[in-house]
């Protein structure tokens, strides 16, 4: 019997399997009854391709379920991932429930606290339109009774007050905002220096106010100046020496000169009095 030669397969798992299964064919025929050692030999090579065949085929077979391992372990790691987020999504969804349970409770208390104030809006009502009618009828009289500058613009706003407090699609908070800024108009003539024209029997002047103190008037070729007296409630000459002070005083009220001290006749009861003497003989006061 020949000597076979063993053959060299790399030392893999794959051929170490393959040589293993060789060497074990080879064996068997070396065990076998004497044949002819052609036909040993053929039957040797058929039998060790047949093994290569399995061989080859349970690698596929290997193979196929590695890949549907790694496939399912794919889908477990995604479905993981899922089910993370999803629980961080429920940790999140709980703690705004909770401060959503806070707010809704803090919008109950205030609801509560509207309910009391809607129930003392009759009550508010009947305090505050008597008294902003009140309020209307001050203004009326300071108007009538105080200085007569700009009658028609106050007269006006007082009568659109008056005209406002009937109206019902005007809510109470803004009929007494109106009140209120028609009052701080009027608190505001008592602390600036105003310069405007009036027409007064057809006749235009210059007229300047002084706060709420002093009001004059100036003809349009600015030969004359008178001032009002409450005492008369009436315009009284002033003395040709005062003109320059007036003049002065209608320059600083238009801001055409620098803000400066002005000199101007107050129609204080001292002054009213010199100043009808001084009509009355003819002479300055």
């Amino acid at each position: 019997m020949k000597r076979l030669n063993h053959l060299a397969l790399p030392l893999t798992s794959r051929g170490l399997r393959i040589g293993c299964l060789i060497g074990f064919v080879f064996t068997l025929a070396a065990q076998a009854e004497p044949q002819n050692p052609a036909t040993a030999l053929q039957a040797a090579t058929t039998d060790a391709k047949t093994s290569l065949s399995i061989i080859k085929a349970t690698d596929r077979n290997g193979q196929q379920s590695q890949a549907r391992i790694e496939k399912l372990d794919d889908a477990t790691l995604s479905r993981l991932a899922d089910t993370r987020r999803a629980l961080g999504e429920v940790a999140q969804l709980r703690l705004y429930n909770q401060q959503m349970a806070l707010i809704v409770a803090n919008q109950q208390e205030e609801l509560a606290g509207y309910d009391s104030q809607i129930a003392a809006i009759d009550q508010t009502e009947q305090g505050i339109l008597p008294l902003m009618v009140r309020m209307i009828d001050d203004l009326q009289r300071n108007t009538e009774q105080g200085l007569p500058f700009l009658l028609d613009e106050r007269q006006s706003r007082i009568a659109l007050l008056r005209d406002m407090l009937q109206r019902a699609d005007v809510s109470v908070s803004e009929k007494y905002r109106r009140v209120l800024e028609a009052f701080q108009i009027e608190l505001e003539y008592g602390r600036t220096l105003e310069a405007y024209r009036e027409r007064v029997d057809g006749q235009a002047y210059d007229m300047l106010r002084v706060g709420r103190i002093g009001l004059y008037r100036l003809s349009q070729d600015q030969q004359q100046a008178w001032t009002w007296l409450m005492s008369s409630n009436g315009w009284r000459e002033l003395p040709s020496d005062m003109l320059a002070d007036i003049k002065q005083a209608f320059k600083v009220a238009r801001q055409t000169t620098a803000p400066q001290l002005i000199t101007v006749p107050l129609a204080s009861p001292l002054v009213q009095s010199e100043v009808e003497n001084a009509n009355k003989e003819g002479g300055d006061v």
